[in-house]
C-alpha cells in the first residue's frame, strides 16, 4: 500500500467520567439559572437575578413573586380537589315525551317453593325402605326453601347428607318446585288478560326460588318445560295505555309472598329488599320510579370521581352488564370458592368453562360456617351503576282488611322528571382554570413550562458539549474563589520579561533599588477585538 492511500486516524477526545459529567452539569446549571432569571417571561423574576439592583429592590420582588407562587399554589390544589370530589352535578330532565318507560321487573318469592307432592313421590320412589322419611322430607324442603337466611339449618341434617347420589343439588330440587301454573291463578297485564306463564319464569335468587316477570334474569330451561324458554323481551309501557299495571292471582294463600319491585337489569337477592311482604290484605302497590342516567362526556373521569360504572366499563363473570347486585353476587361466589371450592346452588354458572362449582349437600356446611366471611362485601369495590333506576312504593291499597288473592302493581303517575348526571368540571376546565390562576399571579404559561425544561435540559446538556474548556475554567474558578477568565476582552497585555525575568529579579536583588514586581503595564498598540481573542463560550455574553 503506497503512503498517499494511508488513512490517518483523528484525534479522539478523551472520554468523560460521570463524576466529571456531573461535576459539569452542575456548572452549567449554574450558569443556565442565572441566563434563565435574567431572560424569563415570569413576571418580576429578572428583578431579583440582577446583579447590580439595590439589595432592598430584590427582596422586595422575591416577596411578591413568592406571595404570587404561594397563592397560585393554594388554589391551584383547591381546584385539584374539587376536581377530584366533586366535578359531576346531577339535574333534572323534564323532556319525558321522548322517553321509552319499561315496567319494572316484578319478582313474587314463596317461602314454601317446594311441592309438598312431588317431594312424597320422589322419597317414596328413591327412599321406599328408609327409615326415617320424615327427616328426609324435611331436609328436601331446606334444599328447596335454601337461602342464606336459612344454610345454617343444614348442619342438623349432617347424618342424611350422604342419602342423595345426585352432586348437584339444583338438579336435585329443581324438579320439586311449584310450577308456574301451581302459583298463578291469572293475571291482568295493562288492564287486559294475560297468560302468567307467559311472562312470570323462575329464577335462582339469594333469597330463595322465585317467579319474576320482566326481568332479564331468568332459568333459561325448566324440567318441566317441553322448550327451552323465550329469550327475554322488554315490556314498556305508553302514555296511551288504559292502565301501567300488572295484576295477578295466587293460587296458595297460605304463606306470606315478599315482592320485590326491581330494574329489569337487577335480581332479588341479600343487597335489595322486597318492596312489600304480601299478607293478602292489599290489594295494590302504587310505586314512583326514580331513574337516574350519566351522560357520555362523563367517561373522561375516573369511577372514583363520578361514583359510577358505566355497563360495559368492567367485564363480569356472572354477568355481561355491569350492575351494583351483579358485582355483589360475584363478590361473594368468589369469596365461597375462595373459602370451600364451591358455591351454593343459587347461584347462575355460565357456560361449562366456569371456574364456579356448585356445592353438594356435605359442602353446604362449610357456606354456613363461614357465613360471615362470605356476604360481607366490604372487600370489593362494587359502585353503583351509572344508569340506575331506583321504585319507591308510594302508596299501598287495603282490602277492608279481607283477604285478597289479586295483587295489582302499578304506576302512581306517568314518570316525568329523571335524573341526569353530567360533567360540571371536566378536564378542559381544570387546565383552563389552572392556566388562568398561574397567569394571574405569576404570568406563567406553558410556553414557560417549555422554556424551563428547555434551559435546564438541552441548553445545559449543549454546552457541556460545546463548551467543556469554558466549564472546566468556571468550575475550577469557582473552587478556588477566584475571578473566572473564560473569554471576556482584555484591557492590556504585560510585556515578557527577558530570560524568563531571571535577570531582572537578580538586578532586583543585588540593587534592591526596584519594586518587588518589575513588570510594566505596556498599553496595546492596535485596537483587538473580542473575536481576536477568545470566543464566548456557549449560554455567555460579553458585557460592552
Amino acid at each position: 500500500m503506497s503512503q498517499n492511500n494511508l488513512i490517518l486516524p483523528k484525534k479522539l477526545k478523551p472520554r468523560m467520567s460521570w463524576s466529571d459529567f456531573y461535576k459539569l452539569l452542575k456548572t452549567s446549571w449554574s450558569v443556565q439559572t442565572r441566563a434563565f432569571f435574567e431572560n424569563s417571561t415570569l413576571h418580576g423574576v429578572r428583578y431579583i437575578a440582577e446583579s447590580q439592583r439595590p439589595f432592598f429592590d430584590k427582596f422586595i420582588w422575591f416577596v411578591f413573586v413568592s406571595a404570587g407562587l404561594i397563592t397560585s399554589t393554594i388554589i391551584i390544589i383547591s381546584l385539584w380537589e374539587k376536581f377530584q370530589t366533586n366535578p359531576t352535578i346531577t339535574g333534572l330532565d323534564t323532556d319525558f315525551h321522548n322517553w321509552d318507560v319499561p315496567f319494572p321487573a316484578i319478582t313474587v318469592c314463596q317461602q314454601k317453593p317446594g311441592n309438598e307432592t312431588l317431594i312424597d313421590e320422589f322419597i317414596e320412589e328413591h327412599f321406599g325402605d328408609f327409615n326415617e322419611k320424615d327427616q328426609l322430607k324435611k331436609l328436601l324442603e331446606l334444599l328447596t326453601e335454601l337461602s342464606y337466611d336459612n344454610i345454617k339449618e343444614v348442619k342438623k341434617f349432617r347424618k342424611y347428607e350422604s342419602a342423595f347420589t345426585e352432586k348437584s343439588i339444583r338438579n336435585l330440587v329443581f324438579p320439586l318446585m311449584n310450577k308456574c301454573e301451581d302459583v298463578f291463578e291469572e293475571c291482568d297485564w295493562k288492564a287486559k288478560p294475560y297468560n302468567c306463564c307467559e311472562g312470570f319464569f323462575p329464577v335462582f335468587t339469594e333469597s330463595g326460588f322465585c317467579y319474576s316477570f320482566n326481568s332479564r334474569h331468568y332459568e333459561k330451561k325448566c324440567p318441566w318445560c317441553d322448550d327451552q324458554l323465550p329469550p327475554f323481551e322488554m315490556h314498556y309501557i305508553t302514555e296511551t295505555d288504559l292502565k301501567w299495571s300488572l295484576a295477578f292471582t295466587i293460587k296458595d294463600t297460605d304463606t306470606e309472598m315478599p315482592i320485590y319491585i326491581l330494574n329489569s337489569d337487577e335480581i332479588a337477592g341479600i343487597d335489595l329488599k322486597p318492596q312489600h311482604i304480601w299478607d293478602f290484605r292489599m290489594k295494590s302497590i302504587s310505586f314512583s320510579v326514580k331513574q337516574t342516567y350519566t351522560t357520555e362526556d362523563a367517561r373522561q373521569l375516573s369511577v372514583k370521581q363520578r361514583h359510577c360504572v358505566f355497563p360495559n366499563e368492567r367485564k363480569l363473570e356472572v354477568d355481561h352488564i355491569y350492575t351494583y347486585t351483579a358485582c355483589t353476587r360475584q363478590c361473594r361466589m368468589d369469596s365461597a370458592m375462595k373459602i370451600c371450592k364451591c358455591i351454593p346452588y343459587f347461584y347462575p354458572i355460565n357456560g361449562t368453562t366456569s371456574r364456579y362449582r356448585y356445592c353438594e349437600v356435605r359442602e353446604l356446611e362449610c357456606i354456613s360456617n363461614n357465613l360471615e366471611r362470605i356476604i360481607s362485601v366490604e372487600k370489593c369495590d362494587c359502585q353503583l351503576g351509572c344508569f340506575n333506576t331506583v321504585y319507591e312504593v308510594e302508596k299501598l291499597n287495603n282490602n277492608n282488611g279481607e283477604r285478597i288473592k289479586t295483587m295489582e302493581a302499578e304506576f302512581m303517575s306517568w314518570p316525568m322528571i329523571r335524573y341526569k348526571r353530567e360533567v360540571l368540571f371536566g378536564w378542559v376546565d381544570l387546565l383552563v382554570s389552572f392556566g388562568g390562576i398561574a397567569g394571574l399571579f405569576l404570568g406563567f404559561s406553558l410556553l414557560s413550562g417549555v422554556e424551563i425544561v428547555y434551559y435546564f435540559t438541552i441548553r445545559a446538556y449543549f454546552m457541556i458539549i460545546k463548551e467543556r474548556s469554558a466549564l472546566d475554567k468556571l468550575y475550577v474558578q469557582k473552587k478556588f474563589n477566584r475571578t473566572a477568565n473564560i473569554g471576556l476582552p482584555p484591557y492590556s497585555i504585560s510585556a515578557s520579561l527577558p530570560g524568563n525575568g531571571l535577570i531582572e529579579l537578580r538586578k532586583d536583588l543585588s540593587k534592591k533599588k526596584k519594586r518587588k514586581y518589575g513588570q510594566k503595564i505596556i498599553p496595546l498598540k492596535q485596537n483587538m477585538k473580542t473575536a481576536d481573542t477568545i470566543k464566548s463560550p456557549f449560554g455567555i455574553q460579553y458585557l460592552n
